[in-house]
């Protein structure tokens, strides 16, 4: 009988001490990998609470869902009064726009923010390949902040 999927660590007889390394090992890239990430939309947008508007403004978008300021609120349970504040900033600062619908008032990123993230998805996708490919990605190592695949 055949299997159809790749084996992993997990269905694969290996000796629980080779095991544990290996998931340390991968849990320590991964959450490499994720202060990687952070770094980076930090660089681009700011503080974290404006990264995750930015972030959640794009999924909505892809998802074809829009949000207005009472919506976003909602969905990330930040205070209106903050939103406004950080809304404000980030539509001065060219990382999303103010689209008028009818009555209602949408967020929608600008083109250099998705152009931007465009570049941070293909460093992040390169990063992730050379993750599970078995390299360490280490500090220094390869061009900006992610290592080359």
């Amino acid at each position: 009988m055949t299997r159809n999927r790749a084996e992993t660590i997990y269905d694969t007889p290996l000796p629980e001490e080779l095991r544990l390394a290996v998931r340390a090992q991968t849990q320590a890239q991964i959450i490499e990998c994720l202060n990687r990430f952070y770094m980076l939309e930090t660089e681009m947008w700011g503080k974290p609470v404006d990264a995750l508007i930015v972030r959640m403004v794009v999924q909505g978008r892809l998802q074809g869902r829009l949000y207005d300021l009472s919506a976003l609120s909602a969905a990330l349970g930040l205070p209106i009064a903050t939103l406004h504040r950080k809304v404000a900033d980030l539509v001065e600062g060219g990382h999303l726009r103010r689209e008028p619908r009818g009555k209602s008032v949408y967020l929608v990123p600008t083109d250099e923010t998705c152009g931007a993230l465009d570049e941070t998805f293909e460093a992040m996708v390169a990063a992730l390949r050379r993750l599970y490919r078995g390299g360490v990605l280490k500090e220094g190592e390869g061009d900006g902040p992610f290592c080359p695949p």
